[in-house]
């Protein structure tokens, strides 16, 4: 998948998952834990992770086009790659019958004029949460667990997306399909809880300011 490039105003403005990256380091530790391990194992750490996210791109990828109704090029992924994104997707379409949303809007990429960064989005949907029909910002995650970054991550989506349309995010579902067995988990976020992790986005912003 191409890198996307975000500008406003014809400027390139950094994206919301880079941002975090370069400023949040709440995950680092067990980053650092599981590169240890694999190392004493005689293992090549950097090439498990660039496999895990070529499983998680092509994950993605079969995810959006499910949705849009496409077809999928499986060339130049590796047989074991294409097995745990399947298993991937399988999961999700375990969620999707679950849950039932009404997809509004796949892979939508935005800019916020007015706090300068981009991001692409994986999905708007109607969901239906108890007797209420709610606009919720969804993502997908393959990734073994879910941290803090993912909240930070989808609530900077919901207020990109409330600023670019004018309309008003009800909640978030960010969505983790195991890649390795028949399971799927879901975190979700109300509307205080994105208010919450939208005040620590801005305090990135801010930290992004001071390092020019």
């Amino acid at each position: 998948m191409s890198h996307t490039v975000y500008k406003v105003n014809g400027k390139r403005v950094k994206s919301v998952t880079t941002l975090i990256n370069a400023h949040l380091g709440w995950s680092k530790g067990a980053l650092i834990g599981w590169t240890r391990k694999h190392c004493l194992k005689g293992e090549d750490s950097m090439a498990i992770m660039k496999e895990a996210g070529r499983i998680g791109t092509l994950a993605h990828i079969m995810i959006e086009q499910f949705i849009k109704g496409g077809s999928v090029i499986l060339d130049g992924y590796s047989a074991k790659e294409i097995s745990h994104a399947k298993e991937a997707y399988y999961n999700f379409l375990n969620f999707k019958e679950d849950y039932n949303p009404e997809i509004l809007e796949t892979e939508l990429k935005m800019v916020s004029e007015k706090y300068k960064f981009g991001g692409t989005c994986d999905a708007v949907a109607n969901v239906k949460i108890g007797k209420n029909t709610k606009l919720m910002m969804l993502d997908w995650k393959s990734s073994n667990s879910l941290h803090e970054e993912h909240k930070i991550q989808i609530a900077a989506y919901a207020k990109m997306y409330e600023e670019v349309t004018g309309k008003r995010i009800q909640g978030a579902m960010i969505v983790r399909v195991d890649k390795e067995k028949k399971e799927f988990e879901v975190s979700t976020l109300k509307i205080k809880d994105l208010n919450y992790y939208w005040r620590i986005f801005k305090l990135i912003l801010k930290l992004q300011e001071l390092k020019k």
